[in-house]
């Protein structure tokens, strides 16, 4: 394994531009985030630290004049006003997520997510969209020159849909995930975003996605972030066990992963590590979904950019408990 890892590291000066991530498949054979999406989608921006978010929305089967969006900042609050973004059959919209067209005053969030729907007749509930839609967020660092490109968590498939009794399409949210890291340096620096949804989002009195409306993701989500709500097993590339940590999230954390444990740059880590992230069922009653993307790059680089959405699964499996959960019932656990 070391062989392997130091054979593809820094041959130059590391990473060429990033591949597009594969589809992961989900249970009860739902799992591909760039399908068509039903009902709805949540999808990340960034907006710190130079980063500009563009949201992209195709609606290639027909129209979709009533959809509308709500935005939460970076702690899952509810912010600024709900947007409408109508779309015709065969039509591609975007929209910059600033302050104005989030109709906030001042400063946007430095993070959040957009919840995607159609608006109900009152003009403040979403329901689900006419019809399905493809999506993205394409985050431009303007300070790097650095680019990344967001997938959606798809609340359901237009080909695998709750109507035919397939519900909990909620893709990619799972209960653990990993990802490989080099050494962290002052020439190669790894960033991790962390996505957590609330349930400001769905499960409280007031939410964007209610059970009553749409599919209903399962573990649900927490009503509160901590400190302490994920876990990590960090290893190095001889699979020795270095670090076993506590670590927070947020509606979207995006950190160096030195924000995770000081290890990633340590001699220790001279020749990578590989990470365990899981949720921590022992400060919040249950497990909860969560995912989340990690972003390798050569400091001053805008070119030597490598981006990917985290590798994830059951957490059981990923401890080798079980095989999984029950197909069709879930694919969050």
């Amino acid at each position: 394994m070391r062989k392997l890892i130091v054979g593809l590291l820094m041959v130059g000066g590391l990473l060429a531009v990033a591949a597009p991530s594969m589809a992961q498949q989900g249970q009860g054979g739902i799992g591909d985030p760039l399908t068509l999406a039903a009902s709805g989608v949540l999808i990340p921006f960034l907006n710190a630290n130079g980063d500009v978010s563009l949201l992209e929305v195709a609606s290639p089967v027909g129209d979709n004049s009533g959809m509308h969006m709500f935005f939460f900042d970076q702690a899952c609050n509810r912010v600024g006003e709900s947007v409408g973004l109508p779309a015709t059959a065969n039509e591609i919209t975007f929209l910059q997520i600033t302050p104005v067209n989030m109709g906030i005053t001042g400063t946007p969030p430095t993070a959040g997510l957009i919840a995607l729907g159609q608006v109900d007749q009152t003009g403040f509930n979403l329901v689900p969209l006419e019809n399905p839609i493809h999506s993205r967020v394409y985050a431009f660092n303007t300070i790097s020159g650095r680019s990344r490109v967001i997938e959606p968590i798809t609340l359901d498939t237009a080909e695998f849909s709750s109507a035919f009794g397939l519900p909990h399409a909620w893709n990619p949210l799972r209960t653990a995930a990993t990802f490989f890291a080099p050494q962290e340096t002052s020439v190669v620096a790894t960033r991790v975003a962390l996505i957590c949804p609330l349930n400001t989002v769905q499960g409280a009195a007031i939410d964007a996605f209610p059970v009553t409306r749409f599919p209903t993701i399962d573990p649900h989500f927490p009503s509160q972030f901590l400190a302490t709500m994920l876990r990590a097993r960090i290893y190095d590339t001889n699979e020795v066990l270095r670090r076993d940590v506590r670590t927070s999230c947020a509606c979207v954390r995006e950190d160096s992963v030195t924000g995770i444990s000081n290890v990633y740059g340590l001699p220790e880590a001279a020749l990578g590590t590989y990470t365990e992230l899981e949720s921590n069922e022992v400060t919040i009653v249950g497990d909860f979904p969560f995912t989340g993307y990690v972003a390798t790059a050569t400091v001053g680089s805008a070119v030597n950019n490598f981006v990917h959405r985290l590798s994830n699964g059951n957490k059981l499996s990923i401890q080798g408990v079980t095989a999984g959960g029950t197909p069709g019932v879930t694919n969050a656990r």
